[in-house]
């Protein structure tokens, strides 16, 4: 007998033989808060053998499918995950979509807590990563790359990944918000599009943390401590508690979770020094000069017009050189994370509850998280303070309940997020083609006055500090039809307003270059920031930029056949308003002191400058055109056919799309900053770029439940893709636009095969064929069309083997190991950033350089080699402790997570060295 509710059932129990009492639950999340209540407590220990619950809101996630198997039977076969993925509970291994779900134990057992380590069992997810709190998450290979921290905030396009904490959107531009991974339920990653349901920024998919919620019919509280030394690095050491407190039994309870871990560094800032580089070549044959582009072409100009010209009438600058000696130290890069959260739920009554919650976290890092090959393994050269605090206050709450048939929602969130990252920034003299200005007499920067203005370039140490405020409220209701009808649907209404606030200061001034004088914002532009600067600020932005969405949505399934074949479509209209504030302010023009030639020295002028120059006034700019409005409908149609009671294909058509923008500078055709292309002419905005994504799948349970296959085939066609550009040959500001088109084809499955009772093996894989399939403007920016798109390889899989026993005395030995493989990829769409000479036809040392010719390529798009990585654990646990020893990357390989050539230093980021450690755990 199937019974669907809990009175039907306790009447079963109390007359019938318990082993015809079969539950198949249609309205988990009542029934489960139900069985939360232990209301069958006494029925159950009758023989908890021959009784099978399958409710997701429990946490069993047993397939109903399997529901008549014997305990005997479930205990060989695979543990169901629940999963929220389409807004309902359900098996994983019936949502037919592509989803990989890690619940708490395993990420216990995975000793994941950090979104680095989480990573390497995700097959389709990989990162642009320079550190904690600085990653770009990208799935199923829709990555162009991201700018660098300095100027994400202003200048970065939206991520093309949905971050969420529950129900709570949590994506930030330019950045992750790298919640530390603890006493959570569960891990969702859903691939593929996901925009009728979650919306913008979920083009590429959605990563979802599920938190543990207060259990109001028992107390329960544990820890978790670890100690791990690190091969060539520091110490590292972890603790996190969770307490959980019924207030009043079945009614009221809170939960609450702390935890600080401390992570030693491991990569070494050396000694050495630097200077604005410079090599004229004089009268080496069929050589230009090399070094910072505005000193290459003074000296190439000076060749104009004069035969066989060996550059020697140029007069190469004296150039200052600074040393590190002041932050030299061994294993800096140091990281700490710290915070909880606390929730409350309360159980109003059988039909209606109340979640709260709130998470603090602090993420507080020292140095850089990426190194200098040149200069040794782990080894970088930094010549100032490198350093992030990352503060993040994220309030939720949630409304459950029943209006008659539907089940409602409605969920609510405030975030407010702070990053204040400061970074050493003189390796940006390798390419900054207006540097010489700011750290030189003028005389280097105007070659027509060398006699009389100086020719000095000073200390190149500067640095730039960003101050990013993120504010986002949402409002989402939403409601569900009965599960068990043939006509079923979730619909809904969302609301999102989302601000980023971002200061970001670029101090680059040399005092001893004439740069004598603190400035204000000018008061036309209406800062947000009124401060006086300090002396070395040259340049600054001060920028709001906001994103406000209205979207109503639905997903309705309809049975063709009833439990056999099902039809679902759903669609979602969105409304967004995106618009830019603010401004950008330079020193540039009648900053400088006044230059006495004969002791090469600066003084104050008469009327010192109080005020910052405005380079652009985006109130005055956009008056006229922001906010800029976007809407449209998204759609998705899945056809769905079960085979038998445990497998699965189908067949799905889905869309994303992610929001426009603004731009700090657009430029206009033939003007100093713009090219004569009529392509760039418009910078001043971009639109949203959307995906169409095909794909079928199948989910198949076999050998009595013990092996599970999962795989999905796609295509995605990636069209107005967001590329964020820097070529100082269009602008000299980066800027985002609509530049390249792309598709992307790929299959991608996992394999969990419990052999024994004891032994599990899980393996994941992804095989990924992207490729640039059309330019949107002309441009030399690009990689050739027919190349992939960035951190996109073709192969990666994942594989572990995982054994567990428990003996006579109770003791239960484990054990663990597992391997990760990345194939090659690239790391950048954008190929060269090419600084081009702009002045008359010269012939330099037998070389002739014409108006256009390349004199100083920088290489973006650097190859990343293929890696394999593998990490193991074992230990014993019994009743209430679990004692374990694990190690990560044993083989000690450096493997290329990321590269960046941004200043023209080639910097790589890795995996941390071998890493040892001890956990133990403990929960009453």
């Amino acid at each position: 007998m199937y019974f669907t509710n809990h009175e039907n059932l306790v009447n079963c129990l109390s007359g019938s033989p318990v082993s015809v009492c079969t539950v198949e639950i249609k309205n988990p999340r009542i029934v489960g808060g139900w069985l939360r209540g232990r209301k069958l407590k006494s029925y159950l220990k009758i023989s908890t053998a021959a009784i099978v619950i399958a409710s997701a809101s429990v946490g069993i996630g047993i397939n109903p499918a399997f529901a008549q198997q014997t305990a005997e039977e479930q205990d060989r076969g695979i543990a169901d995950i629940v999963v929220t993925a389409t807004r309902r509970e359900e098996s994983a291994n019936r949502v037919p979509l592509a989803i990989t779900a890690l619940g708490g134990e395993a990420l216990s057992d995975l000793n994941v807590t950090k979104f680095d380590k989480l990573i390497e069992y995700l097959p389709n997810v990989r990162a642009a990563s320079r550190g904690p709190g600085a990653s770009s998450i990208f799935i199923r290979g829709l990555s162009t790359d991201s700018p660098g921290l300095q100027i994400a905030g202003t200048a970065g396009a939206q991520p093309t990944v949905a971050l969420y904490i529950n129900d709570a959107p949590a994506s930030l531009v330019g950045r992750n918000l790298d919640l530390y991974a603890v006493d959570l339920q569960r891990v969702e990653v859903l691939a593929g599009p996901q925009g009728t349901l979650f919306g913008a920024s979920a083009m590429g998919g959605a990563v979802r943390y599920i938190t543990n919620k207060p259990d109001t019919s028992a107390f329960s509280a544990g820890f978790n401590s670890s100690y791990a030394f690190t091969k060539g690095g520091e110490e590292s050491v972890a603790g996190d508690a969770f307490i959980n407190i019924p207030i009043v039994q079945d009614k009221l309870a809170i939960r609450a979770v702390f935890y600080s871990d401390n992570q030693g560094g491991y990569i070494d800032n050396v000694a050495g020094t630097y200077q604005m580089p410079f090599n004229g070549n004089v009268g080496v044959a069929g050589k230009l000069p090399t070094g910072n582009p505005l000193l290459v072409t003074r000296a190439i100009s000076s060749c104009v017009g004069i035969s066989n010209c060996t550059g020697s009438l140029y007069r190469a600058p004296t150039r200052q050189t600074i040393n590190n000696d002041a932050f030299v130290e061994d294993n800096y890069n140091d990281a700490s994370y710290r915070g909880g959260r606390i929730a409350l739920t309360w159980n109003v009554s059988e039909d209606w509850s109340v979640d709260l919650m709130h998470v603090r976290q602090e993420l507080d890092t020292d140095g850089v998280f990426d190194f200098e090959p040149e200069v040794g393994d782990l080894k970088v050269t930094k010549f100032g303070d490198n350093s992030l605090k990352d503060r993040v206050n994220l309030s939720t709450w949630a409304v459950n309940g029943r209006l008659g048939a539907l089940d409602v929602i409605y969920t609510g969130s405030f975030m407010k997020h702070r990053a204040t990252q400061v970074a050493d920034y003189a390796g940006y003299s390798n390419i900054g083609l207006y540097l010489p200005y700011y750290e030189c007499d003028a005389g280097v920067y105007y070659s027509s006055r060398a006699q009389t203005a100086g020719n000095t370039c000073y200390a190149p140490n500067k640095s730039y500090q960003v101050r990013n405020r993120t504010e986002r409220m949402t409002q989402e209701l939403r409601l569900t039809t009965p599960v068990d009808k043939r006509v079923r649907g979730t619909f809904g209404l969302f609301y999102d307003d989302n601000k980023l606030f971002d200061n970001t200061d670029w101090s680059y001034l040399q005092e001893a270059a004439g740069y004598i004088y603190r400035r204000s914002p000018n008061p036309a532009v209406n800062a947000n920031d009124t401060s006086v600067r300090p002396v070395k600020v040259g340049f600054f932005n001060d920028v709001q930029r906001k994103d406000r969405q209205f979207a109503a949505y639905g997903e309705a399934s309809f049975d063709i056949i009833p439990e056999k074949l099902i039809l679902t479509g759903g669609l979602r209209y969105y409304n967004e308003k995106a618009s830019i504030n603010g401004s950008s302010a330079t020193s540039f023009g009648g900053a400088r002191g006044v230059y006495n030639a004969a002791t090469g020295t600066y003084s104050a002028a008469a009327t010192p400058p109080t005020l910052y120059g405005i380079s652009v006034n985006m109130n005055q700019l956009y008056a006229d055109s922001s906010p800029a409005k976007y809407n449209g409908v998204l759609y998705k149609a899945n056809l769905t056919y079960r085979i038998g009671d445990g497998s699965l294909v189908y067949a799905t058509y889905s869309d994303g799309f992610r929001p426009g923008g603004f731009n700090r500078k657009p430029c206009s055709v033939g003007s100093a900053t713009c090219p004569t292309n009529a392509d760039f002419v418009r910078l001043g905005t971009y639109v949203p770029d959307k995906v169409q994504n095909y794909e079928v799948g199948g989910k198949f349970s076999l050998l009595d439940r013990r092996l599970q296959v999962n795989f999905a085939a796609y295509q995605i066609d990636w069209s107005n893709i967001q590329i964020t550009v820097f070529d100082q040959n269009i602008s000299n500001q980066t800027f985002t636009t609509n530049l390249l088109d792309a598709r992307i084809r790929g299959l991608e499955g996992d394999v969990t095969w419990r052999t024994t009772p004891e032994l599990t093996f899980n393996s994941a894989f992804s095989y990924n064929d992207s490729e640039m399939t059309k330019y949107r403007k002309n441009t030399t920016v690009l990689r050739p069309l027919g190349g992939p798109l960035a951190l996109s390889p073709k192969f990666q899989f994942n594989a572990r083997l995982h054994w567990e026993k428990e003996l006579s005395s109770g003791l239960a030995p484990f054990a663990q190991i597992g391997i990760h493989y990345v194939g090659k990829s690239i790391s950048d769409v954008i190929d060269n950033v090419d600084i081009r000479y702009g002045g008359a036809t010269a012939v330099y040392n037998g070389v002739t350089v014409r108006s256009g010719d390349v004199i100083a390529p920088i290489k973006a798009a650097q190859n990343l080699g293929s890696y394999a990585t593998a990490g193991a654990s074992f230990g014993v646990s019994k009743d209430e402790w679990r004692l374990e020893v694990f190690g990560d990357n044993l083989t000690d390989k450096r493997p290329e997570l990321y590269k960046s050539g941004n200043d023209g230093e080639l910097r790589t980021t890795t995996s941390r060295p071998r890493t040892i450690g001890l956990r133990f755990s403990y929960k009453i």
